[in-house]
């Protein structure tokens, strides 16, 4: 099994901006991974009217077969018991041999694959609205394999997440723009709003700090999008120039040029609820704001322990600690998991109460508890989830 995960990426967000669902990217996956049964589905019809169902290397009639079935499928109702910050793994609900024993298997999952498992990422849960991707397993599916997939899977799920969040917001922003600041805010990576000629309207806390640090894009003096080569520049603002003369997507926009795999943008242009008479249309200058959406598939997802040392002032082995904590563990067993004394444990938690003005452990665990809840892209355990 071989992938390159930048090409995914990219392909990933072009599926999500220009498609408006998530099937190319997935069915692009199935090509790579022939003998891995993809599922996707995503009902979400009562905020958005975003509905996309597909079903990948399950062999013929598959679709059909599944319909036919009068049995409850084991897996769907799992959803409901996981955490959308991991991966979730059937085995930890429902054995493979008590899968094999069920109606649904002898009726469809025998027939197709001999599914037994499945690995599953929960893409949306709000109410009756869901969405989930599932990598179901087949029985003879070595175990080697198996982690690879998962591997895959823990990869993939912050930004599977993030990308059909962004397909959520945009489904949602087909009219005038109000209060901004608050979605651009739900888009997980730098996102902000321009003009036609590329001055900058609003922009989201992702985007603040890239301005801020200005290595590649940044607001000029006339708080126009600019790029520090010029090449790049002149890319940027013929794409933008581009996705407001023709009201469609434009993108990949390479934002290092001869670079594989490096940072790309996405332009998307904002339609306002009340569309120009076609007959108009020629006459009357395009005025729609874009959305700018910048990615670099070199970007891991944080950390947890690395936002609690930012958020609290920790250093990098408090915060492991005080992680372990919020985990659970007792001080003694948080140093035998990370291997330090039990004495030096406690060294760095009188430490990390002194550093937060927490009053006792509980308290920094609390506080710790809040952040990390605060934050949609940080989560317990994201560490094993990073590539």
């Amino acid at each position: 099994m071989v992938m390159d995960r930048s090409d995914l990426l990219g392909k990933l967000y072009t599926s999500a901006l220009l498609d408006g669902g998530l099937s190319g990217v997935l069915s692009d996956l199935a090509i790579i991974y022939p003998e891995l049964p993809i599922t996707y589905q995503a009902q979400c019809v009562y905020e958005t009217q975003v509905y996309d169902c597909a079903m990948f290397n399950h062999g013929s009639d598959a679709e059909i077969h599944l319909s036919q079935a009068q049995s409850a499928n084991p897996f769907p109702p799992i959803a409901l018991k996981c955490d959308v910050s991991d991966v979730a793994i059937t085995e930890h609900f429902i054995r493979p041999q008590d899968v094999e024993k069920t109606d649904f298997y002898d009726e469809y999952l025998k027939h197709h694959r001999e599914i037994n498992r499945a690995f599953g990422i929960i893409l949306h849960r709000h109410g009756a609205d869901s969405a989930f991707v599932a990598a179901n397993l087949p029985r003879t599916m070595k175990k080697r394999e198996e982690r690879h997939v998962l591997e895959l899977f823990r990869f993939l799920r912050p930004h599977l997440q993030g990308a059909f969040n962004l397909i959520l917001e945009v489904a949602k922003r087909k009219s005038t723009l109000t209060n901004p600041t608050f979605w651009l805010d739900q888009i997980p990576t730098s996102a902000c709003v321009v003009s036609p000629d590329g001055k900058v309207q609003h922009f989201n806390g992702r985007a603040a700090r890239m301005f801020q640090l200005a290595r590649n894009l940044y607001m000029d003096k006339m708080v126009r999008l600019s790029a520090r080569k010029a090449d790049t520049h002149k890319a940027l603002h013929n794409a933008l120039q581009k996705a407001s003369m023709s009201s469609t997507a434009v993108g990949p926009v390479p934002l290092v040029p001869g670079r594989q795999g490096g940072p790309f943008a996405f332009i998307l242009p904002i339609h306002e609820r009340e569309q120009i008479h076609p007959g108009l249309a020629p006459f009357i200058a395009p005025t729609l704001p874009l959305l700018v959406t910048i990615f670099d598939p070199d970007e891991a997802p944080k950390k947890s322990e690395r936002i609690l040392a930012a958020a609290l002032g920790l250093s990098e082995r408090e915060s492991l600690l005080v992680q372990e904590l919020i985990l659970g563990a007792s001080l003694r067993e948080a140093s035998n998991n990370l291997q330090i004394s039990y004495n030096t444990a406690r060294n760095q938690l009188a430490s990390a109460t002194s550093k937060t003005g927490s009053h006792s452990q509980s308290d920094i665990i609390r506080r710790g508890t809040q952040i990390l809840a605060r934050l949609g892209d940080a989560s317990l355990g994201s560490g094993q989830s990073e590539p």
